[in-house]
């Protein structure tokens, strides 16, 4: 307070030896003093480029190039949203950017930032991790902001250490420590000031690799709930920026002991979808809050968080659409594109879940009682709207508004040491600044009303799209209603000229989110709009969009869309075992044998030891253990070597009940891994 009163002040006796003119000025507003958690009413900002020049009593008068008349109402600093993906988030996870690059694709994706999350008041987002091959990309994005962007600061990707197992594009593997530290340096030749350390790092990969980081000065965020490094451990190793408020249960509790007790304390199964891994997420905030041990713990953790100066990322809006406690749905996944979360309780689970919910929120609010640095990352699509749930959700637990304002702004800026140039509201700082409507200190969710948005000293005019738009239309209201939308709004001189990358987003959200027929529908929109231009569905995105049918029981609109893609995107090769499935599903057991036999050399195929073995247990978990066998069985023939497809395929035999079978396959699995306790524990048994 005495801070900002200084600089009105000064501001006034600088402006009083002699006129001055000032790009942009804010009137009469009542200001947000981040710091004191305050407002300081009558005040007017004078702005000079991207700058804050100066802060005066509303009486004061200069000249202003343009003048937004505040009326009173509220002015906060721009928000920062401190965990989000911006690559993955928009299904470019898998691909490259060149694969953007064609019909301005990479600034059709910069906007989707600006509609993500410039439009709802987040001026600045942290990525937490992306495919490095965007490293460039965004990096640029970086050094050179712009008024109609968020700013975006990049980690590169998430490190993890080696695992004999596919990793997602954006999780970078460290082979040992000092590949590790060498990763590190890499990182900061290239310009980086962020690396995220992930959960499957192992500890002394962890430990090289915060050690490096200090040396280059490069902050650390880390994401730790594998029981490999706990909160209090990456906190001795100098680690104090940590990623999500749920993490906190490993670090008190060992998964392997308790996620079991867990589930059997509320006679629930192991997670078979990420809402349900969510909401076991909070689950486990009433196994703590049931054992007075265990709370005692969590309260211990926050001490040392508090006293060490640690932060915390909320990602809470996730976790709460997954107990169906959120006004908006987000998840962290976005496939497939549903509006509620994919969860089959009781109703006597579901109060149970509700009252873990609010032990999660009462434990979130202890923490920042106790002086743990909250901060905001959604961590979802969406993020900018997500964002806005969070600080309901914040008043919900009983959190202050002036807490939450101070949460959602200076709090991120902090940990991420960039309250230098922003998260406060004063002279010398950028102008990213946020004009309320409705004042969120009268009701909460006053955050959802119109906002003015002034971005690097400029008013942001909020862009609208066709393309994108036709997302949420084809969605809500159905093929039909979407199709003749998008003829009425290309007559619609508030839109601007469809572009081509926008449209061949949407048809690539829509696939890859599952929503097949209003993907095709888009895809027909897209090919009569631009009939020379080209849209490619890769394997990848085919193969998993048919997965999600399979998993859903939708067959028939599995057929229609596998003959669809065959036709339309015959560049795209096929994966063995999704190939497999379809013939089994046209014919028979023999068409799939006789299909794999004739193709498991053809290099148009894609023969993977995972995606078999998952395809075996999908029959398997459906009571057709024949076909099961069948795939248990190609899987071993492409990958003898393979220890676990001997014991995926013992486990078949065994539940078909050939238990002489069932014994040699595991004998085989045990002999090529010593070390497959599954197999010895099975071979006990019979």
């Amino acid at each position: 307070m005495k801070k900002i009163c200084s600089l009105v002040i000064l501001a006034f006796i600088l402006c009083s030896c002699g006129s001055k003119t000032y790009d942009l000025a804010i009137t009469n507003v009542q200001l947000f003093d981040a710091e004191g958690k305050t407002v300081i009413p009558n005040q007017s900002i004078w702005i000079k480029g991207d700058t804050i020049a100066a802060i005066t009593s509303s009486s004061e008068s200069f000249t202003a190039q343009k003048t937004i008349d505040g009326n009173n109402r509220l002015v906060t600093p721009g928000f920062i949203d401190t965990h989000v993906h911006t690559v993955g988030n928009y299904g470019a996870d898998a691909l490259s950017p060149e694969d953007y690059k064609a019909d301005n694709g990479i600034e059709m994706l910069r906007d989707l930032q600006a509609q993500h999350y410039l439009n709802y008041g987040v001026t600045t987002i942290i990525d937490m991790g992306q495919p490095e091959p965007w490293i460039d990309v965004t990096l640029d994005w970086q050094k050179n902001p712009t008024p109609n962007h968020p700013n975006i600061f990049i980690c590169g990707g998430s490190m993890v250490s080696d695992e004999d197992r596919r990793q997602p594009a954006h999780h970078i593997e460290v082979m040992n420590p000092e590949h590790g530290r060498e990763k590190v340096r890499s990182y900061a030749a290239r310009g980086l000031k962020y690396m995220k350390l992930y959960s499957k790092l192992r500890k002394p990969d962890y430990e090289a690799m915060a050690d490096e980081a200090k040396k280059q000065g490069i902050i650390i965020n880390s994401h730790v709930d594998n029981n490999r490094v706990t909160i209090a451990e990456g906190i001795d190793y100098g680690v104090l920026n940590f990623e999500h408020f749920f993490t906190l249960t490993p670090s008190i509790l060992n998964y392997d002991e308790h996620w079991p007790k867990m589930n059997d304390l509320y006679g629930i199964k192991m997670n078979s979808s990420i809402d349900e891994f969510a909401a076991q997420m909070v689950f486990f905030f009433g196994y703590i809050k049931s054992n007075p041990e265990y709370e005692a713990r969590l309260y211990q953790l926050f001490d040392k968080m508090a006293r060490e100066g640690a932060t915390l990322s909320s990602a809470m809006n996730v976790v709460a659409s997954s107990a169906g406690q959120s006004d908006f749905f987000t998840s962290f996944e976005y496939f497939p594109i549903r509006k509620t979360p994919m969860v089959n309780y009781t109703e006597a689970q579901q109060k149970q879940l509700d009252s873990a919910f609010e032990s999660f929120m009462n434990y979130m609010k202890i923490a920042h009682d106790k002086g743990v640095k909250l901060r905001i990352g959604t961590d979802c699509r969406f993020g900018g709207r997500a964002f806005l749930s969070e600080l309901m959700l914040f008043k919900n637990a009983g959190f202050s508004t002036g807490d939450i304002l101070q949460i959602a702004t200076l709090s991120g800026y902090e940990a991420m040491q960039l309250d230098d140039k922003r998260g406060t509201i004063e002279v010398g700082k950028t102008a990213d600044l946020i004009l309320f409507d409705k004042n969120p200190f009268d009701d909460i969710k006053h955050v959802l009303s119109h906002k003015t948005i002034i971005k690097d000293g400029l008013e942001f005019k909020p862009k609208t799209s066709i393309g994108h738009e036709l997302r949420k239309v084809l969605l809500d209201d159905g093929v039909e209603a979407g199709k003749l939308w998008f003829e009425e709004a290309k007559q619609n001189n508030t839109y601007p000229k469809v572009k081509v990358s926008e449209l061949k987003n949407t048809v690539r959200e829509l696939f890859t989110g599952g929503k097949t027929i209003e993907a095709i529908a888009a895809y027909q929109l897209f090919k009569t709009e631009f009939p020379d231009k080209v849209y490619k569905q890769d394997e990848i995105a085919i193969t998993n969009a048919s997965y999600g049918m399979i998993r859903n029981g939708n067959l028939e609109k599995l057929k229609t869309y596998y003959a669809f893609a065959e036709s339309n995107f015959p560049d795209a090769k096929k994966f063995m075992g999704l190939s497999v499935y379809m013939a089994i599903l046209d014919k028979d057991i023999a068409a799939g044998q006789a299909l794999f036999k004739a193709n498991q050399l053809n290099p148009q195929y894609v023969v993977d030891e995972d995606e078999l073995n998952g395809l075996g247990y999908l029959y398997l978990q459906s009571d057709r253990i024949k076909e099961a066998i069948a795939i248990f069985e190609m899987n071993i023939s492409a990958f003898p070597e393979s220890s676990n497809v001997y014991d995926s395929l013992g486990e078949a035999y065994l539940e078909a009940g050939h238990k002489a079978l069932a014994k040699k396959n595991y004998e085989k699995s045990l002999a090529l891994d010593p070390d497959n306790d599954n197999a010895k524990t099975v071979l006990k048994g019979l």
